[in-house]
C-alpha cells in the first residue's frame, strides 16, 4: 500500500505554508529558473566552505539551497511559469548542487587523511546520484516512484545538520554516526525505487502498454 504520507512531503507542505505569504512577491521579481540557479551557487559555495573547514557556514548555506531547490517549483506553480525547460533544468541543477557540497566535504576528510569518512561521503554521492536517476528514468516511462525514505529535501537536512554540529565539536563521531544512517536509508530508498518501478515495468508489460 503507497504511504499517503511521508517525512519529506511533511517537509514539502511545512515549507509551502512557510513560503505562501511570500511566493507572490518573489514570483514577481525572480523567475523559477533563477531561484533554481541561486539554489546550485548556493550549493557551490557550501561546498566551497565544506573544503575549508567552516562547517557552520557550509550547512547554513546547504539549507538555504534546500530551501530555495522546494521554493523553485513553488514559485513557478503560484505564478503559472511550470514548463518542461523549467522540470529539466531542476532536476539537472539538483545533481549539480548535490556534487558541489558533497565534493567539498569529501575533499576536507581526504586532504585530513579520514578516509573512512570521506569514502561514505563518496558512497553518498553514488546513491543520491542513483536515486535520482531511477526516479528520472520512471517519471520517463511514466511510472511514479516517489517512494523511500530519504527523498532530497531530507537528505540535504541530514547531511547538513550533522555538518552543522561537526563544525561545532570538531568531533569526527558527530558526523559519522548520521552518515552511517543516511546511507542505510539511501539503500533503502534506492532499493525501494527500484522494486516500485519492476512492478510497474511488469503491470504495463502484461497490459501492452510497455510493447
Amino acid at each position: 500500500m503507497e504511504r499517503t504520507w511521508s517525512v519529506n512531503e511533511g517537509l514539502r507542505r511545512f515549507s509551502s505554508a512557510v513560503f505562501h505569504p511570500l511566493g507572490w512577491v518573489l514570483g514577481r521579481v525572480f523567475s523559477p529558473n533563477l531561484i533554481t540557479t541561486l539554489s546550485v551557487v548556493a550549493a557551490g559555495f557550501s561546498g566551497y566552505y565544506f573544503a575549508v573547514g567552516r562547517f557552520v557556514l557550509g550547512a547554513w548555506l546547504l539549507f538555504l539551497a534546500g530551501l530555495l531547490d522546494i521554493w523553485d517549483g513553488q514559485v513557478a506553480k503560484l505564478t503559472g511559469r511550470v514548463s518542461t525547460f523549467g522540470s529539466f533544468y531542476d532536476s539537472t541543477a539538483d545533481r549539480a548542487a548535490d556534487f558541489f557540497f558533497s565534493l567539498g566535504a569529501l575533499y576536507y576528510f581526504a586532504h585530513r587523511e579520514i578516509y573512512d569518512i570521506a569514502f561514505m561521503v563518496g558512497a553518498y554521492m553514488v546513491l543520491s546520484s542513483l536515486i535520482s536517476y531511477v526516479k528520472a528514468r520512471a517519471e520517463g516511462l511514466d511510472i511514479a516512484c516517489n517512494v523511500g525514505l530519504l527523498a532530497r529535501p531530507l537528505r540535504l537536512l541530514f547531511f547538513g545538520l550533522a555538518l552543522f554540529v561537526y563544525g561545532l565539536t570538531s568531533n569526527p563521531w558527530v558526523f559519522r554516526g548520521p552518515l552511517y544512517v543516511v546511507l542505510a536509508l539511501a539503500v533503502e530508498t534506492l532499493a525501494h525505487r527500484v522494486a516500485v518501478v519492476y512492478a510497474g515495468a511488469r503491470e504495463k508489460d502484461a497490459s501492452g502498454e510497455g510493447l
